[in-house]
């Protein structure tokens, strides 16, 4: 029901036309599973301001695009609070890293979630299969950037949050 992709911005790759990017996507950003064109950038990255974008879809509405890029893992991060959040209080609701969209998470019932992006765009999602999707996505990003970016990052806080989440979220 959910797919979730992970992108990095193309080093020295500028983004001046937002229209342009969903045509364009291979032009500027590698996906995270293509591990040959991110072992050729790993010496042009930088592990302290990392853009990338999140895709996000539930069947065939796109939820998250290419358009709404930032730092990507930080925005990962962001949804691990956001699912904290909402796990112990029922809401949560946090803007991205860089830019003034907003997200939000409310429980519904025990089953359902309404998901909310900058206002305009609301979903009901089954939450427990949500939270799951979007962890399990989280982990592979941060593993995956370990292994390339090695003692250039230290996502240990971001992976053992994962794994607490993971464990709270079977009892929720």
């Amino acid at each position: 029901m959910f797919y979730i992709q992970s992108l990095i911005l193309k080093p020295n790759k500028k983004i001046k036309d937002l229209s342009v990017l969903k045509n364009n996507v291979d032009d500027y950003f590698v996906p995270l599973n293509n591990t040959g064109e991110l072992k050729n950038m790993k010496s042009q990255l930088d592990p302290n301001y990392l853009s990338g974008a999140i895709i996000l879809k539930y069947g065939e509405q796109e939820l998250l695009d290419v358009t709404m890029w930032d730092l990507i893992d930080q925005l990962w991060a962001y949804f691990l609070d956001l699912i904290e959040e909402a796990i112990e209080t029922g809401e949560s609701e946090t803007y991205f890293p860089d830019q003034p969209l907003l997200l939000k998470m409310k429980s519904i019932s025990n089953d359902m979630l309404l998901f909310e992006i900058d206002e305009k765009q609301k979903v009901l999602l089954p939450k427990l299969d949500f939270f799951e999707t979007l962890l399990k996505n989280a982990k592979g990003f941060f593993e995956t950037m370990i292994s390339f970016l090695e003692e250039n990052c230290d996502y240990d806080y971001e992976l053992n949050k994962i794994d607490e989440l993971q464990t709270k979220i079977k009892c929720v």
